[in-house]
Protein backbone atom coordinates (compact mmCIF):
# COMPACT_ATOMS: atom_id res chain seq x y z
CA UNK A 1 0.00 0.00 0.00
CA UNK A 2 2.84 2.38 0.93
CA UNK A 3 4.58 1.70 -2.41
CA UNK A 4 1.42 2.54 -4.33
CA UNK A 5 1.06 5.89 -2.56
CA UNK A 6 4.71 6.77 -3.28
CA UNK A 7 4.34 5.86 -6.96
CA UNK A 8 1.14 7.92 -7.33
CA UNK A 9 2.80 10.87 -5.58
CA UNK A 10 5.91 10.66 -7.80
CA UNK A 11 3.84 10.45 -11.00
CA UNK A 12 1.74 13.43 -9.87
CA UNK A 13 4.80 15.59 -9.13
CA UNK A 14 6.44 14.72 -12.45
CA UNK A 15 3.19 15.47 -14.31
CA UNK A 16 2.85 18.87 -12.63
CA UNK A 17 6.44 19.80 -13.52
CA UNK A 18 5.94 18.80 -17.17
CA UNK A 19 2.66 20.76 -17.41
CA UNK A 20 4.28 23.86 -15.87
CA UNK A 21 7.15 23.76 -18.36
CA UNK A 22 4.84 23.25 -21.36
CA UNK A 23 2.52 26.03 -20.19
CA UNK A 24 5.40 28.45 -19.73
CA UNK A 25 6.73 27.71 -23.22
CA UNK A 26 3.39 28.26 -24.96
CA UNK A 27 1.80 31.27 -23.25
CA UNK A 28 1.71 33.22 -20.02
CA UNK A 29 -1.28 35.17 -18.83
CA UNK A 30 -0.33 38.69 -17.71
CA UNK A 31 -1.93 40.82 -15.03
CA UNK A 32 -3.65 42.98 -17.66
CA UNK A 33 -5.59 40.04 -19.04
CA UNK A 34 -3.63 39.98 -22.31
CA UNK A 35 -1.32 37.22 -23.40
CA UNK A 36 2.41 37.13 -23.85
CA UNK A 37 3.04 35.66 -27.27
CA UNK A 38 6.17 33.53 -27.00
CA UNK A 39 8.06 33.03 -30.24
CA UNK A 40 10.55 30.28 -30.92
CA UNK A 41 13.39 32.71 -31.61
CA UNK A 42 15.79 33.10 -28.68
CA UNK A 43 15.78 36.89 -29.00
CA UNK A 44 12.67 38.97 -29.15
CA UNK A 45 11.22 42.32 -28.32
CA UNK A 46 8.80 42.74 -25.44
CA UNK A 47 6.03 45.21 -26.23
CA UNK A 48 3.33 46.36 -23.82
CA UNK A 49 0.13 47.71 -25.36
CA UNK A 50 -2.53 49.64 -23.48
CA UNK A 51 -5.44 51.91 -24.24
CA UNK A 52 -7.65 51.26 -27.25
CA UNK A 53 -6.50 47.73 -28.13
CA UNK A 54 -8.64 44.61 -28.07
CA UNK A 55 -6.31 42.67 -25.73
CA UNK A 56 -4.11 44.98 -23.68
CA UNK A 57 -1.03 43.22 -22.41
CA UNK A 58 2.59 42.36 -23.05
CA UNK A 59 3.72 40.55 -26.19
CA UNK A 60 7.05 39.01 -27.16
CA UNK A 61 7.66 39.58 -30.87
CA UNK A 62 10.52 38.81 -33.26
CA UNK A 63 13.29 41.37 -33.75
CA UNK A 64 12.47 43.97 -36.48
CA UNK A 65 8.72 43.74 -35.83
CA UNK A 66 6.59 46.84 -36.30
CA UNK A 67 3.83 48.33 -34.21
CA UNK A 68 1.42 46.82 -36.77
CA UNK A 69 2.73 43.36 -35.82
CA UNK A 70 2.21 44.10 -32.12
CA UNK A 71 -1.31 45.39 -32.72
CA UNK A 72 -2.12 42.27 -34.73
CA UNK A 73 -0.90 40.10 -31.84
CA UNK A 74 -3.22 42.10 -29.55
CA UNK A 75 -6.23 41.43 -31.74
CA UNK A 76 -6.14 44.89 -33.33
CA UNK A 77 -7.33 48.27 -32.14
CA UNK A 78 -10.82 49.14 -30.97
CA UNK A 79 -13.21 51.28 -33.01
CA UNK A 80 -12.37 54.15 -30.62
CA UNK A 81 -8.61 54.10 -31.41
CA UNK A 82 -7.31 57.40 -32.81
CA UNK A 83 -5.09 56.60 -35.82
CA UNK A 84 -3.52 60.08 -35.51
CA UNK A 85 -1.82 58.93 -32.31
CA UNK A 86 0.27 55.98 -33.49
CA UNK A 87 2.39 54.92 -36.48
CA UNK A 88 1.88 51.29 -37.47
CA UNK A 89 5.11 51.35 -39.50
CA UNK A 90 7.18 52.17 -36.40
CA UNK A 91 9.92 49.52 -36.05
CA UNK A 92 10.13 48.20 -32.50
CA UNK A 93 13.50 48.59 -30.84
CA UNK A 94 14.00 46.96 -27.47
CA UNK A 95 11.36 46.62 -24.80
CA UNK A 96 8.70 49.28 -25.37
CA UNK A 97 5.27 50.39 -24.23
CA UNK A 98 2.60 51.96 -26.44
CA UNK A 99 -0.56 53.74 -25.42
CA UNK A 100 -3.23 53.74 -28.13
CA UNK A 101 -5.21 56.92 -27.48
CA UNK A 102 -8.99 57.17 -27.89
CA UNK A 103 -10.93 59.36 -30.31
CA UNK A 104 -13.77 59.88 -27.83
CA UNK A 105 -13.54 60.20 -24.06
CA UNK A 106 -14.86 56.89 -22.74
CA UNK A 107 -15.38 58.40 -19.28
CA UNK A 108 -17.99 60.82 -20.70
CA UNK A 109 -20.93 58.78 -22.02
CA UNK A 110 -22.69 61.93 -23.25
CA UNK A 111 -19.82 63.12 -25.41
CA UNK A 112 -20.44 62.94 -29.14
CA UNK A 113 -17.47 65.00 -30.27
CA UNK A 114 -13.88 63.80 -30.49
CA UNK A 115 -11.30 64.81 -27.89
CA UNK A 116 -9.65 68.07 -28.99
CA UNK A 117 -5.95 67.20 -29.25
CA UNK A 118 -2.70 69.07 -29.78
CA UNK A 119 -0.33 67.64 -32.39
CA UNK A 120 3.05 67.37 -30.63
CA UNK A 121 4.82 67.47 -34.00
CA UNK A 122 3.40 70.81 -35.16
CA UNK A 123 1.50 72.62 -32.38
CA UNK A 124 2.71 76.03 -31.28
CA UNK A 125 2.98 77.06 -27.64
CA UNK A 126 -0.50 78.62 -27.56
CA UNK A 127 -2.13 75.44 -28.87
CA UNK A 128 -0.21 73.23 -26.45
CA UNK A 129 -1.28 75.44 -23.54
CA UNK A 130 -4.92 75.48 -24.67
CA UNK A 131 -5.38 71.75 -25.38
CA UNK A 132 -3.14 70.10 -22.77
CA UNK A 133 -2.26 70.61 -19.13
CA UNK A 134 1.37 71.39 -20.01
CA UNK A 135 2.81 74.48 -18.35
CA UNK A 136 4.41 77.31 -20.34
CA UNK A 137 7.90 75.99 -19.60
CA UNK A 138 6.94 72.42 -20.50
CA UNK A 139 5.32 73.59 -23.75
CA UNK A 140 8.43 75.55 -24.68
CA UNK A 141 10.66 72.61 -23.73
CA UNK A 142 8.60 70.34 -25.99
CA UNK A 143 8.96 72.78 -28.92
CA UNK A 144 12.72 73.08 -28.28
CA UNK A 145 13.08 69.29 -28.09
CA UNK A 146 11.15 68.89 -31.34
CA UNK A 147 13.37 71.47 -33.06
CA UNK A 148 16.53 69.74 -31.84
CA UNK A 149 15.54 66.07 -32.29
CA UNK A 150 12.92 66.16 -35.07
CA UNK A 151 9.44 64.69 -35.10
CA UNK A 152 8.03 62.46 -32.40
CA UNK A 153 7.17 58.94 -33.59
CA UNK A 154 5.47 57.75 -30.39
CA UNK A 155 3.32 59.67 -27.92
CA UNK A 156 5.43 58.25 -25.09
CA UNK A 157 8.48 60.13 -26.41
CA UNK A 158 7.27 63.35 -24.75
CA UNK A 159 8.69 61.87 -21.56
CA UNK A 160 12.14 62.46 -23.08
CA UNK A 161 11.48 66.21 -22.88
CA UNK A 162 13.07 67.88 -19.87
CA UNK A 163 10.39 68.65 -17.28
CA UNK A 164 7.86 66.13 -18.62
CA UNK A 165 7.75 62.95 -16.60
CA UNK A 166 5.39 60.06 -15.94
CA UNK A 167 2.79 62.14 -14.07
CA UNK A 168 2.57 64.76 -16.85
CA UNK A 169 2.42 61.98 -19.45
CA UNK A 170 -0.51 60.33 -17.64
CA UNK A 171 -2.42 63.64 -17.48
CA UNK A 172 -1.88 64.46 -21.15
CA UNK A 173 -1.79 61.18 -23.08
CA UNK A 174 -5.43 61.51 -24.24
CA UNK A 175 -4.94 65.12 -25.37
CA UNK A 176 -1.97 64.80 -27.75
CA UNK A 177 -1.50 63.32 -31.23
CA UNK A 178 1.30 62.73 -33.73
CA UNK A 179 -0.54 64.20 -36.72
CA UNK A 180 -3.21 66.82 -37.26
Amino acid sequence: MFKTILIVLAVTIISLIIMAVVDKITTEITEGGGEVLVVSEPEGIEVTLSGEVELAGTYLLPVNSTLADALKAAGGVTSNADSKCYETSFVLDGDMAFYIAPIYDSTDACSSSPIDKACINSADKTTLLAKTSLSESQSQALINYRSEHGSFHRLEEIQNVSGIGAATWEKNKKYISLTV
